[in-house]
């Protein structure tokens, strides 16, 4: 149990759970990640997950960069503060248990932070964690999301359908990066799971990366997660794209590159290595090219 003095919260017991694997997702204060944590919440929610543990934000977040927020509900004024719940997800017919951590990256005190939830993955008998992300990059959406998984467990990487990237990186790290090397020396499965979006759509959550991460994340439980209303969100968002592509010449040449490229991407995030700066127009022109499609409402 968490010492009187931890921020974290155990709100049921957790020894009966079954090959239990925890997979989290940090929005960072640039709002990347957005759309993996939505994936992440919709997961949860398809499968009626429960809260079981929480940590206590008050160590850990700048209120004047994160304030809380003010609801109304059934007559009474609700202060939300920002929340880092995990959520067990039990699904019948899974072939494990999973917690999801679709929460908000610390600003303050990182390692009491990365204690706490070291402590519940000991506690919960957790020997897998995954980290999602979502990146943006120059890749076209007329081809398929990049997935990138980055993990020493070729079981793991089997499980999942991907290929494993071994990572040799060394420099400063996300706060999934500094769980990942925690735990990683604790005896647990590591793996961060990067879903690459086209830099140029401007649509946050990306629809075509929920699929994506959904699917990784069925193979990962063993469930089928109905998200039909996602994939109705990707054909809208494909046809409006297709059709900013038809009316931009600019677009139209970058597009080609890009699909020109698509198989021959490097390692780094997807990106080939001979595509500069200079080669594609900047994102924020191609994104001044479609905005009036993709938003149509502006």
């Amino acid at each position: 149990m968490p010492s009187d003095t931890s921020p974290l919260r155990i709100m049921r017991e957790l020894s009966d759970l079954r090959d239990p694997a925890l997979v989290v997702v940090f929005v960072r204060r640039n709002g990347f990640n957005s759309t993996a944590s939505a994936t992440l919440q919709r997961f949860a929610q398809e499968h009626d997950a429960e809260t079981v543990a929480s940590i206590e934000p008050d160590d850990f977040f700048d209120f004047t960069v994160l304030p809380p927020s003010l609801r109304t509900e059934g007559g009474k004024r609700i202060i939300d503060w920002p929340r880092n719940e995990l959520l067990l997800l039990r699904a019948e017919g899974a072939k494990r248990d999973v917690i999801v951590l679709p929460g908000i990256e610390p600003h303050l005190g990182w390692q009491r932070f990365a204690d706490a939830l070291a402590e519940f993955v000991e506690g919960a008998g957790v020997r897998t964690v995954l980290a999602l992300r979502t990146w943006p990059a120059q890749v076209p959406h007329t081809r398929p999301v990049v997935l990138r998984l980055t993990t020493d467990s070729t079981d793991l990487a089997a499980e999942l359908q991907l290929d494993a990237h071994e990572s040799d990186y060394h420099g400063p790290l996300d706060f999934p990066g500094l769980l990942s090397a925690q735990f990683a020396n604790q005896s647990v499965v590591t793996a961060g799971l990067t879903a690459i979006v086209p830099n140029y759509l401007g649509v946050v959550p990306n629809p075509m990366a929920m699929v994506a991460l959904t699917e990784v994340l069925d193979r990962l439980a063993g469930v089928a997660t109905e998200i039909d209303e996602v994939h109705e969100a990707v054909e809208s968002l494909r046809l409006r794209a297709d059709e900013a592509v038809q009316q931009s010449e600019e677009l139209r040449t970058a597009v080609e590159a890009m699909e020109a490229n698509y198989e021959s991407m490097a390692d780094e995030f997807g990106v080939q290595r001979d595509i500069g700066e200079s080669s594609l127009p900047d994102a924020s022109e191609l994104l001044r090219d479609v905005e009036r499609f993709l938003n149509p409402e502006d």
